[in-house]
């Protein structure tokens, strides 16, 4: 009832465009909203087989049916049982389409019908977006940051990227907590941009995040 109707919607060409998603790709994101429930459960069951990035396919019928849920809280339990996935699945695809793909408008509400330049998404596997979107304060950035380092670098995996986010966001408190405190300057601070650097105040003798200390109020 709450899906978006269109006369010139045709939900058997649709169909036909998945076969030819590589060129389709963009035009079939757009055209998910005018689907039904059943085709929804449809094409995502088609999209398993479409090869490459069809995880952007999946993520954007996963979230267009929570949008469409009348289950509130349970919306991702219903969504899991209907298409046959896990909780986690449900969860972050779309958790991953509502972060990189939507803007603007409350959540559980339909998005307005636009354009995804699909070729700004050069990773093709849904985990990248997942680990930027679940495990790091920046995801926009740090995703970013991982096709940057995937262009430069081939061999550049998920457990890295992984692992480079987790020493940003802790492990580095472990350096400063050892280190010598007495030539620390307190008197200015820097606006670090980087999403990987975090810096810390250690004047209490255990590193906190710089923006949390209490020094200015202090002075």
């Amino acid at each position: 009832m709450r899906r978006v109707q269109s006369p010139n919607f045709d939900p058997p060409a649709f169909f036909q465009a998945l076969n030819t998603i590589d060129a389709s790709l963009a035009e079939a994101l757009t055209a998910i909203c005018y689907l039904t429930d059943n085709q929804l459960v449809e094409a995502f069951r088609a999209s398993h087989s479409i090869g490459k990035r069809s995880w952007m396919l999946e993520a954007a019928i996963l979230y267009e049916a929570k949008c469409r849920s009348v289950y509130g809280d349970r919306s991702l339990e219903a969504i899991g049982r209907r298409f046959e996935i896990s909780l986690r699945q449900a969860e972050k695809y779309t958790l991953v389409w509502r972060i990189f793909f939507i803007s603007g408008g409350p959540e559980g509400e339909a998005p307005e019908k636009k354009t995804v330049n699909v070729d700004a998404f050069s990773l093709e596997e849904a985990s990248w977006y997942i680990v930027a979107a679940s495990e790091s304060p920046e995801p926009q950035r740090w995703l970013t940051y991982a096709q940057d380092r995937k262009a430069e670098d081939p061999r550049y995996s998920i457990s890295r990227f992984r692992t480079e986010i987790q020493q940003a966001i802790g492990a580095a408190a472990v350096e400063i907590d050892g280190a010598e405190t007495k030539d620390i300057r307190l008197d200015k601070r820097v606006g670090w941009d980087c999403p990987w650097v975090k810096p810390y105040c250690t004047r209490s003798g255990r590193p906190m995040p710089a923006e949390q200390c209490a020094c200015e109020a202090e002075n």
